[in-house]
C-alpha cells in the first residue's frame, strides 16, 4: 500500500471512530470503567495516528532541533496522558483509573495504588501535589510522586458524556479544571469547586493554562486563543494561524499552553494530519514564531509549568520526554 492509500485508510478509519464515548457503569457507589472493547478501539485510533505520522513526517536532523530528545519509554498500563514535572518524575493517567509513575526518568514505570473512573486530565505542580482528573466528575490527588492517590471534592459535569481532561495546577490551593465545554476554580486545593463562565469564543475547549489567579489562557478547537486578566470576569480573543491544519479530535488533550510571564509564551498542539506542532511568541502573543519538531508518533502534549520540558504520550503507551 502506497503512502497515499496509508494515510486515506487511517484518516477514514478514526472518522468511523471519532464518535465513540467513554463507557462506564457504578459498582456499589463508586464508578469504575467497564467496557474494554471501547479502549481497544481508542487504541487502535491512537495506533492508526502514530502509523501515519512515522510515514508523513518529514523534518531536519534532531541534532538540529531546540527540543532534544531526553527520553523514550514504554507502560504497561493503558494511557490517556501523560507528564513530566522534570527528567526524573512522571507520571501517566488512563483507562479504567490506571495510573503509572516512574522516579528514573521512564527507566522503570510502577503502578499506582488506585481505583476510579477513567483519568484524562493530569498537572505536576510539584514531586507533593500531583493532581488528576476525569470521568464522572472524580478528582485525585496524590502527595508522593503519583504512588498512591486520594479523593478529592468531585467537579459536576454539565453532560454525561464529557469528562474532565484540562487541569491547571497553580499552586496547592489554586486549581483550574474544565471539560471541554465548561470551567472551574478551587481556591482550597480541591474541597470546593466554583464553576466558571467560558467566554463566548470559547465553546470547544482543547487547552488551559493560568499563569495567575489573574491571568488565564484557553484555546478553542478552532484555534482561537483567549485570554483573561481579571480572573475570568472578561476575555480577549486572538485567532492562531494554524498554517491550514486542524487540531486533532482526541479523547486525550490535543493541546498543551504555557506563559512563563505575560510576553514569552509556547503553545503545542497535535494535528488532524498527524503532526505535533510548537509555537512560540516572545511579545505577549501579538508575534508567533513557528518552532520545528521532532518526528514523534506521540500525539499527546504536555509541557511542564517551568516550560521547559515537553511530555507526548498516546494510547500505544509510549511516552517521549523532551527537553527545550
Amino acid at each position: 500500500m502506497n503512502l497515499k492509500r496509508s494515510i486515506t485508510y487511517f484518516m477514514c478509519l478514526i472518522l468511523l471512530s471519532g464518535s465513540m464515548a467513554t463507557g462506564c457503569s457504578n459498582k456499589g457507589d463508586r464508578t469504575v470503567d467497564s467496557s474494554n472493547q471501547i479502549m481497544n478501539k481508542q487504541e487502535l485510533q491512537e495506533d492508526s495516528v502514530s502509523k501515519a505520522a512515522e510515514q508523513s513526517s518529514e523534518v531536519a536532523s534532531e541534532d538540529d532541533l531546540p527540543w532534544k530528545l531526553v527520553s523514550e519509554s514504554s507502560v504497561k498500563t493503558a494511557v490517556y496522558y501523560a507528564g513530566f514535572l522534570n527528567e526524573s518524575i512522571g507520571v501517566t493517567v488512563g483507562y479504567d483509573g490506571a495510573i503509572s509513575y516512574t522516579e528514573d526518568g521512564g527507566k522503570n514505570w510502577s503502578q499506582s495504588s488506585n481505583e476510579s473512573a477513567c483519568r484524562y486530565g493530569l498537572d505536576i505542580y510539584d514531586e507533593s501535589f500531583i493532581v488528576s482528573s476525569g470521568n464522572s466528575g472524580v478528582n485525585l490527588v496524590s502527595i508522593d510522586k503519583g504512588k498512591s492517590w486520594s479523593g478529592l471534592t468531585d467537579f459536576p459535569l454539565k453532560d454525561r458524556s464529557s469528562y474532565n481532561k484540562f487541569l491547571s495546577v497553580l499552586d496547592t490551593k489554586n486549581i483550574y479544571i474544565g471539560s471541554k465545554q465548561s470551567l472551574g476554580v478551587s481556591n482550597d486545593g480541591g474541597v470546593t469547586w466554583k464553576e466558571l463562565k467560558l467566554p463566548e469564543k470559547c465553546t470547544n475547549i482543547a487547552g488551559m493554562y493560568f499563569l495567575t489567579p489573574e491571568i488565564g489562557y484557553l484555546m478553542d478547537k478552532d484555534g482561537t486563543l483567549v485570554k483573561t486578566n481579571d480572573s475570568c470576569e472578561t476575555w480577549t480573543a486572538q485567532t492562531i494561524d494554524l498554517s491550514g491544519e486542524k487540531i486533532a479530535n482526541s479523547t486525550m488533550p490535543s493541546v498543551a499552553i504555557n506563559f512563563q510571564d505575560e510576553d514569552h509564551g509556547t503553545i503545542v498542539y497535535a494535528t488532524q494530519s498527524f503532526k505535533i506542532s510548537c509555537i512560540k511568541t516572545e511579545d505577549g502573543g501579538s508575534t508567533w514564531e513557528s518552532i520545528e519538531m521532532p518526528k514523534v508518533s506521540c500525539l499527546a502534549p504536555y509541557i511542564s509549568r517551568d516550560g521547559q520540558y515537553l511530555t507526548l504520550s498516546s494510547a500505544t503507551k509510549k511516552i517521549c520526554l523532551y527537553k527545550f
